[in-house]
């Protein structure tokens, strides 16, 4: 199950009963229901570093990320490869870093950002592979009783981005 940590950065509870499940509607809940387990009303303090959540997310072995790329999001993970529209001002082996994190994340934890993740606890970096033309795309338009009819053949232009890098720093 995936834990969440909020903009406090507090660790979640572990829901295992469904009646639980069902009784709480937010990720914190009360302690007053009848089968509810012990579950911290504060937020886990910062000071020692193998409770900080930044750390517990960096203790796990594999990372995903949801960056925004052109008011786009993409779930992205090391060494993916990254098709998107056509990013004019690059060329081929330009790094970028990618700075718009909305959620930053492995199995078992994640941070969300409220709108995105501060960067100081991660970097991102990827490196464009390609710019290619894309499939054709054929548009068909049509004004019904007016004799009017075209179609549009397009070729879209891409960019491919290889994430080269996705670490979340230790604070």
């Amino acid at each position: 199950m995936l834990r969440t940590i909020a903009s406090q950065l507090a660790r979640a509870p572990m829901r295992s009963h469904p009646v639980v499940a069902a009784a709480a509607t937010s990720r914190f809940f009360s302690s007053t229901s009848a089968v509810s387990q012990a579950t911290p009303s504060t937020p886990v303090s910062t000071s020692s570093s193998e409770s900080s959540p930044v750390n517990l997310l960096r203790d796990q072995l594999r990372y995903y990320a949801v960056a925004e790329i052109k008011n786009r999001p993409y779930l992205i993970t090391k060494n993916d490869i990254i098709v998107l529209d056509r990013l004019k001002d690059v060329k081929l082996g330009d790094v970028i870093e990618l700075n718009q994190i909305k959620e930053l994340g492995s199995k078992d934890y994640a941070i969300q950002g409220k709108p995105y993740v501060s960067q100081e606890y991660f970097s991102i970096k990827a490196t464009v592979i390609e710019q290619p033309k894309g499939k054709i795309v054929e548009t068909f338009k049509k004004k019904r009783r007016k004799h009017f009819q075209r179609t549009y053949r397009i070729k879209p232009l891409h960019t491919l981005l290889r994430v080269s890098e996705l670490e979340v720093k230790a604070i």
